[in-house]
């Protein structure tokens, strides 16, 4: 075996020992059958069965040598234990079914084929469990590996990207006071254009979070936070009509970060709203298990090509961003997101888990 590069201590090494001795068992057996069928056999049929179940005996091993040559060396150990735990399985299974293998000359023989080929067929579909459940571990410790670098890298950008905005907006502040109108102006563009790209900043962390971590949810009350982004809106400089219909006491499961979603739903609905009289509502109702929340403004809604993909990953601006965060968030506190249009109305159908109201 050393000239085959492959030691016997090693997973691998133990494989194709498994592999090569159930080969030479069947092989045996295979020799002892024929040899005893060509001079017992009554009729052609009879034969052909015999072949049939040789064959079946046989062909696993075969499968199973080509396979153990392909595992992996880092988790071959763990593919023999798997071939060794299933083999042995199904073939006691197979003994015990077979206790009772009657009167008949080739009864004991038949037992031996039985439980043989019961230890080949558990033997190769063992393997390719282990093999199947390695491949699992290692795509889930590089998913891991790649989550861990994807948050590093955000806690990085977004350390660095901050620490700018807020020096440029203090700088900008300085100036503030000692330059004319038309300086005052691109100052307070230079203030804006920062508080927007710390929002943007806040919103990746948003998105990231839910990415990259195994979130458990709290219940909140939907009431009061949608009321208070209805407030906000109402109060900022858009002076949206925003209106709320919600029952009191409707909980649901949240994971800390659904303010962002309704904020900018709302925000989305006021923005692109085209009508005479922009109007926004909130509509929450409990059915069964969920909390939907409706968020229906007037507008002409969304083309149809963004509709489809609004809660994808895209590259149309900050809109599509803030969408595609809506969609993550709401998936990560284990609900969905739809879009709905009529001829004189869009609505966004946030669905959440109803939570259990506090005792």
């Amino acid at each position: 075996m050393k000239r085959l590069g492959v030691r016997l201590t090693t997973g691998r090494g133990g494989l194709l020992l498994l592999a090569a001795l159930l080969f030479g068992a069947a092989a045996v057996t295979t020799g002892f059958v024929v040899e005893r069928t060509l001079t017992t056999a009554e009729t052609p049929v009879e034969s052909v069965i015999v072949g049939v179940k040789l064959a079946v005996l046989v062909v696993p091993t075969l499968a199973l040598l080509v396979v153990s040559r392909g595992v992996d060396a880092s988790s071959a150990r763990s593919v023999l234990e798997w071939g060794v735990i299933v083999g042995v399985s199904v073939a006691g299974t197979a003994a015990v079914t077979n206790v009772h293998i009657g009167t008949s000359p080739h009864s004991g023989i038949s037992f031996a084929v039985s439980v043989l080929t019961a230890m080949n067929v558990g033997c190769l579909l063992g393997v390719l469990i282990g093999m199947h459940a390695a491949d699992a571990d290692e795509n889930a410790r590089l998913a891991n590996e790649r989550r861990d670098d994807f948050v590093f890298l955000n806690r990085l950008l977004r350390h660095h990207l901050l620490n700018a905005v807020t020096i440029i907006r203090g700088r900008a502040e300085l100036l503030e006071g000692d330059v004319d109108d038309e300086g005052a102006e691109h100052v307070r563009a230079i203030r804006q254009r920062s508080d927007h790209v710390a929002s943007l900043v806040e919103t990746v962390q948003t998105i990231a979070n839910a990415l990259s971590e195994n979130t458990n949810t709290t219940r909140v009350d939907i009431g009061p936070l949608v009321r208070d982004i209805a407030g906000a809106h109402r109060d900022s400089a858009a002076g949206a009509n925003v209106e709320v219909d919600v029952p009191s006491n409707t909980f649901a499961e949240s994971n800390g970060s659904l303010r962002v979603v309704f904020d900018h739903l709302v925000e989305n609905a006021v923005e692109h709203n085209d009508a005479d009289d922009p109007v926004v509502r909130i509509d929450v109702t409990e059915r069964g298990d969920d909390v939907e929340v409706r968020v229906v403004d007037n507008g002409s809604g969304f083309p149809e090509r963004v509709r489809e993909t609004a809660f994808e990953p895209g590259d149309a601006g900050d809109s599509a961003l803030g969408l595609y965060a809506v969609g993550v968030i709401v998936e990560d506190c284990g609900g969905s997101v739809d879009i709905t249009e009529t001829d004189d109305r869009t609505e966004i159908v946030v669905t959440l888990r109803r939570a259990s109201p506090p005792t």
